[in-house]
């Protein structure tokens, strides 16, 4: 295993959402941009919706800088869509995440939906890249997987649903 710096590590966190009728096209199943709306929401849930606003208020926030799907299965209106969110943060401005959404059944088990890659990026008050603020390495060590006591998800609201 890889030697992890203390500036460096991941966050992980998963949130489910309901596919609403609106979120689908005329063939009946999720509209293919739907997926990267669900993979910001579930990003947003993992950083921290609070938090996010905070540094905003603060000069810093982030943007997409790349974002690679690949789609393996529809959804369709009803159905609870599962996204799993994974990144590797460090003193870098980007914070690659592994974001994979999932279909969820009755019994419990899961279908593979949409996989994707989206890298994100600090951005100063100016819409320049930053080295990630000491602010936001601290939080991310805190929310962990590995730190003690952390949780999975760690955005401090529910969802609405």
């Amino acid at each position: 295993m890889a030697h992890i710096s203390a500036d460096s590590g991941v966050i992980r966190g998963e949130i489910e959402f309901p596919v609403y009728y609106e979120d689908t096209d005329l063939s009946g199943f999720v509209y293919h941009s739907n997926y990267l709306k669900y993979f910001e929401r579930a990003r947003e849930h993992v950083i921290g919706i609070r938090f996010l606003k905070e540094l905003f208020d603060q000069g810093v926030h982030f943007v997409v800088s790349k974002a690679v799907l690949e789609y393996k299965a529809p959804a369709q209106h009803g159905d609870q869509v599962l996204v799993i969110s994974e990144g590797q943060y460090s003193r870098s401005p980007a914070i690659p995440f592994e974001q994979n959404a999932y279909l969820v059944n009755g019994e419990g088990t899961r279908r593979l939906l949409v996989s994707g890659q989206i890298t994100i990026v600090a951005l100063n008050a100016q819409n320049r890249p930053i080295r990630m603020p000491d602010v936001i390495i601290e939080r991310f060590q805190r929310q962990s997987p590995d730190a003690k006591g952390s949780k999975p998800t760690t955005d401090e609201e529910s969802p609405p649903w």
